[in-house]
């Protein structure tokens, strides 16, 4: 469940009259099971729960104490050293966690509404969570965090608005910042990036499936209707049946864009790969051997398409994880995906490669 899906369900219990407790993983060291931006809601009403913090032993006792919050609005930090005592799930990672929980009661629906409205548009921005000294909980959305003047009118000290203007520009899950006895969480709200499959064959069946499964949204287009269809792509976000020259005007492709051309043939890979280089998507890869490639990057430089535009493609695409089957093709594929999501261009990866969740405390 992603945390999109938190503000949701968080929106539907306070409407119902419920009060929810929040659980938000805001600071990591080291090796932990929960990430920073992992979050969790806790219900005054049986013992569901929704989310992950990481699971585990920690996770129970965030779970414990959000229960005893219960019944006030409140908020308070907890931080965990994993690798101080005998407990198995408490001893293995090594690392340390900092978990933020807030509860609410229905005083707080507007906030969650608009929250969960977020959720189901393109706005995005940032969201500032306040840990003032009072211990009341206090959530700012801030949409256009970019420009100056909507972070000018909330007070926030210097060191909140630099965090506030980094995360704007880069999508940073989220970054702690202490300013004496303040402390915020400061976390992006922006959409969760694209997968555009073009071509619905075996390769994009098990493409759709792993991309949704880490959080992608996915587009699956073709000019075939038996094969591009909500049976086939029950997960798809949309399926656009269009011949390749003109589907590009039915989508918006931007920087949170992932293009995987993986089309029946060279003829549909030639016609999509020429206009996806002229877009500034994030990540552009083509499924064919190395001669393939050259042979189309020859051709479409010939065509006056500027090196620094062929240049981006990523062909033979996915990572190089010895694939055979198309199950293992496709993993590789969205592993690259991952990859660049998480580390950029050209982060080399090693033996499970630390990210940039492994952190976040200023």
């Amino acid at each position: 469940m992603n945390n999109r899906d938190i503000f949701r369900h968080a929106a539907s219990a306070l409407e119902n009259g419920q009060q929810v407790a929040l659980i938000t993983v805001t600071a990591t060291v080291g090796s932990t099971p929960g990430k920073v931006g992992y979050k969790m809601l806790v219900f005054d009403r049986g013992e569901q729960t929704a989310g992950t913090v990481g699971g585990g032993l920690v996770e129970a006792k965030m779970v414990a104490e959000a229960r005893k919050m219960l019944g006030q609005s409140s908020s308070r930090l907890f931080r965990f050293e994993l690798g101080t005592t005998p407990e198995d799930e408490n001893g293995i990672c090594g690392g340390s966690v900092e978990f933020l929980i807030e509860t609410f009661d229905e005083t707080a629906l507007p906030l969650f509404q608009e929250l969960a409205a977020v959720a189901d548009s393109e706005e995005g921005g940032v969201l500032v969570s306040i840990l003032s000294p009072d211990g009341l909980p206090r959530k700012i959305h801030l949409p256009n965090a970019m420009q100056t003047e909507a972070i000018a009118g909330n007070e926030f000290s210097g060191e909140i608005t630099a965090a506030i203007k980094e995360v704007a520009a880069t999508g940073e899950f989220g970054v702690k910042v202490s300013t004496g006895a303040t402390n915020a969480f400061v976390e992006s709200l922006t959409q969760a990036p694209t997968a555009v499959l073009f071509g619905a064959g075996h390769l994009s069946y098990f493409i759709a499936r792993y991309a949704k499964s880490v959080h992608f949204r996915v587009i699956v287009c073709d000019d075939r209707v038996e094969y591009a269809n909500k049976e086939r792509f029950p997960d798809a976000d949309d399926i656009i049946v269009e011949d390749f020259g003109p589907v590009f005007d039915r989508m918006r492709i931007d920087r949170s864009s992932y293009l995987v051309i993986v089309t029946r043939g060279h003829k549909c890979d030639k016609v999509v790969l020429e206009q996806a280089v002229k877009t500034n998507a994030r990540y552009i890869g083509m499924i064919g051997s190395r001669r393939k490639t050259l042979t189309l990057l020859e051709k479409l430089g010939q065509r006056g398409i500027a090196k620094e535009l062929l240049d981006k493609v990523y062909s033979p695409i996915g990572l190089a994880v010895g694939a055979v089957t198309p199950e293992e093709i496709a993993l590789s594929i969205v592993c690259e995906m991952v990859k660049i999501r998480r580390l950029g261009d050209e982060a080399r990866v090693g033996h499970m490669a630390i990210s940039r969740r492994d952190g976040g405390e200023r």
